[in-house]
């Protein structure tokens, strides 16, 4: 799982959300369907502190929502997919 620059951020932003991109403003339980759909496509890429409308929000704990996103992969969907991220 990798973290955005602030050099990557305007880009990422202005191209908006697609197929395989999504964005969400903070974790939720919600970001468990988010992985699950894009586990079972072709993939995708999930930025959390960003809108949905590309502004950036931020977060104030990276650690914690990786640890969170990590977790919910892991525990929340079968079959287990942190090995995939």
């Amino acid at each position: 799982m990798d973290s955005i620059s602030k050099k990557e951020t305007p880009d990422v932003m202005a191209l908006g959300e697609r197929l395989t991109v999504e964005f969400k403003r903070e974790y939720t339980e919600e970001i468990k369907k988010t992985i699950a759909a894009f586990a079972n496509t072709q993939g995708g890429t999930l930025y959390i502190g960003i809108e949905d409308d590309g502004s950036l929000s931020g977060v104030h704990d990276t650690d914690d929502v990786i640890l969170r996103v990590c977790n919910a992969a892991r525990t929340g969907i079968k079959p287990d997919l942190s090995l995939f991220m």
